[in-house]
């Protein structure tokens, strides 16, 4: 399955990297780094970092050694989309595939 997934990864994306909060709390990011991942356009409810029930519109599949984490914003299809939640898929102890539910 997941060899599968990765070789269905050639969809562009983009990622803005969080770098800090400014003095009014708003998040501050850098300039956006294109990259790769497989898209599903599903509906889920997943638990958010605070461990609260959010819906998820989009699923984004991101190799293993992607620099994303949580506190970044996506830009995808032209929207600007906040990240809810990413978990890993691991092999032989390594970090093999990202799920990013947007």
């Amino acid at each position: 399955m997941y060899a599968s997934l990765k070789e269905w990864i050639n969809v562009p994306y983009a990622i803005r990297p969080f770098i800090k909060y400014n003095g009014a709390g708003t998040k501050v990011y850098d300039e956006r780094v294109e990259s790769l991942c497989y898209p599903v356009g599903d509906v889920k409810v997943v638990l958010d970092a605070s461990g609260v029930e959010v819906t998820s519109t989009a699923t984004l599949y991101v190799p293993g050694n992607e620099p994303i984490k949580d506190t970044d914003m996506v830009i995808f299809e032209g929207r600007e989309r906040s990240i809810i939640r990413i978990t890993n898929y691991y092999r032989n102890g390594v970090v093999d595939l990202k799920v990013v539910y947007l």
